[in-house]
């Protein structure tokens, strides 16, 4: 067989790649990096930034608390504590704006659109 390219190692030790082999792995490695490169745009999905512009659920009135309202929302099929500046009542729709710790704060645009 004809070998095209060769590394030569210590301790006499010779590797070979045939022209095939070549390829195979000239290949895998295009297809590797090209994954790579792909998953640094992917969007971010979960922690503190996935959270920012996520639709929520009111599953209790929002109740007065020092100035701000306070309740509880399902964000993601998880529950929630929510604050916002405005009322809401069980059943509205809301729109993330960021979080802090285990609470949500909502912001002023209400959403009535059906998921």
């Amino acid at each position: 067989m004809n070998r095209i390219f060769t590394f030569e190692l210590p301790f006499d030790y010779a590797f070979y790649l045939t022209p095939k082999e070549l390829f195979f792995w000239g290949a895998l490695l295009l297809v590797v990096i090209v994954l790579i490169v792909k998953s640094f745009f992917i969007k971010v999905q979960g922690g503190r930034e996935g959270l920012a512009n996520q639709k929520v659920v009111v599953l209790s009135d929002f109740s007065m608390k020092n100035e701000k309202y306070e309740g509880q929302v399902l964000c993601m099929g998880e529950i929630w504590n929510g604050r916002s500046d405005f009322p809401l009542k069980k059943g509205d729709r809301s729109v993330v704006s960021y979080s802090k710790g285990l609470m949500l704060f909502l912001s002023a645009a209400k959403t009535d659109e059906e998921e």
